[in-house]
C-alpha cells in the first residue's frame, strides 16, 4: 500500500479495522500458492468457506476475497463518515456522510409484506440481508494499488438515514409524466451529472432535454427527503424485491473500474458507494415524488426521530 493511500483512507473515521483487514489480506496474498493433483484434489469435498478470484479490466487487475457468509442484522450507527478531504469547489466537507444510518428495520404493522416477501409480527426485527461478502483491490499495470472495496454478493433490506453527502450512486427507477422510464443519477444542484458530494439524484438536463429542476423538483430529487431507501432489484413483472450483487462501498486514490452485474462503474478519487435500490419514483401517481418516510430501527422512543 503506497503512503499516498495509507495518508487517504488515515483520515476517516472507522477505517483502522479495514486498514488491518486489507493489510492481513495483502500478507496472505503474497504467500506461496502450489497446485494440486487432480487425484488428490478428487479425494476432498465440500463447501469453499473463502473463494479468490483474478479479474482484468482494461489495464487493472482485481483480486477478490468472497466468504461464503449469510448475515441477517438490524443495526444503527450514529454517523457514517468517509473521505473528509479538502476538495476545490466543494462545500460539504465529506465524500460521504451518513448520520443516524440504519440497517434493518422493527416492525410496525403484521400485516405489511417486506422486501423478503414475509410479514413480521410487531416489534419482530426486520433483517436487512447480506450474503457472501467480498473484499477487492485494485491494482494498475505496475502492480500499484489504486483502490480497494467491501461488497455483498447478495443485499436486501431497507437502509434509512439522514443522506447529507454521498458520493456515488443511487440506482432508482423514474417513470415521466410520459411513461418513460429513466435509470436516476447523482445530480448537483443545477440538475447536471455529479456523483462527487451531492445532496441531489434525479434525470440529469442532457437526459431530460434540459428541462430538470432542483429547485422545483422536476426530475430532481432531495437525497435528504428520502429517509428510507429499499436496497435491492424489483421484478418489474411479479413486482418482488430480489438481491442485488451490487450494494458495495469503495475507496480509490485515483480513477477506478469497478465490475458489477450488468458492466462496470467509474469511481473517482475518494469514497463513492452504490445504493441500488428496487424502487420507482412515479411522477404521474406521486409515488415516493415527495421522499419517503423513516422506518422504526429502535425499540426506546429516544425522542430523535428513530421510533
Amino acid at each position: 500500500m503506497t503512503q499516498k493511500m495509507e495518508a487517504f483512507l488515515a483520515k476517516d473515521r472507522g477505517i483502522t479495522v479495514v486498514l488491518l483487514v486489507l493489510g492481513a489480506f495483502c500478507c496472505s496474498v503474497q504467500a506461496e500458492l502450489k497446485p494440486i493433483a487432480d487425484e488428490e484434489l478428487s479425494q476432498y469435498s465440500g463447501q469453499a468457506a473463502v473463494a479468490f478470484d483474478v479479474s482484468d479490466i482494461g489495464t487493472s487487475s482485481y483480486t477478490r476475497v468472497t466468504l461464503g457468509m449469510e448475515a441477517d442484522l438490524q443495526m444503527n450507527i450514529d454517523t457514517l463518515e468517509a473521505g473528509n478531504i479538502a476538495r476545490a469547489g466543494e462545500a460539504l466537507p465529506a465524500d460521504l456522510n451518513i448520520t443516524n444510518l440504519g440497517f434493518g428495520s422493527i416492525s410496525t404493522d403484521d400485516t405489511k409484506v417486506q422486501l423478503d416477501g414475509q410479514t413480521y409480527a410487531v416489534n419482530d426485527i426486520v433483517p436487512f440481508e447480506l450474503n457472501d461478502p467480498f473484499f477487492e483491490i485494485a491494482q494498475n499495470a505496475s502492480d500499484e494499488l489504486t483502490g480497494f472495496r467491501i461488497g455483498f454478493g447478495q443485499a436486501r433490506g431497507q437502509l434509512s438515514g439522514d443522506f447529507n453527502s454521498i458520493s456515488g450512486n443511487i440506482e432508482m427507477e423514474i417513470t415521466d409524466y410520459f411513461g418513460d422510464d429513466y435509470q436516476s443519477t447523482m445530480l448537483d444542484a443545477n440538475g447536471n451529472d455529479d456523483n462527487v458530494r451531492t445532496q441531489y439524484f434525479g434525470v440529469s438536463k442532457s437526459d431530460s432535454g434540459g428541462v430538470t429542476n432542483c429547485s422545483s423538483g422536476f426530475y430532481c430529487y432531495n437525497l435528504a427527503d428520502y429517509k428510507t431507501l429499499d436496497v435491492g432489484e424489483r421484478d418489474k413483472t411479479t413486482g418482488n424485491v430480489d438481491y442485488t450483487q451490487d450494494f458495495f462501498i469503495s475507496f480509490q486514490k485515483e480513477a477506478t473500474d469497478w465490475a458489477t452485474s450488468d458492466g462496470t462503474i467509474n469511481a473517482g478519487l475518494g469514497v463513492f458507494i452504490n445504493i441500488p435500490t428496487s424502487m420507482n419514483i412515479d411522477m404521474n401517481s406521486g409515488t415516493n415524488a415527495s421522499g419517503t418516510d423513516r422506518v422504526r430501527t429502535e425499540y426506546i422512543d429516544r425522542g430523535n426521530g428513530l421510533f
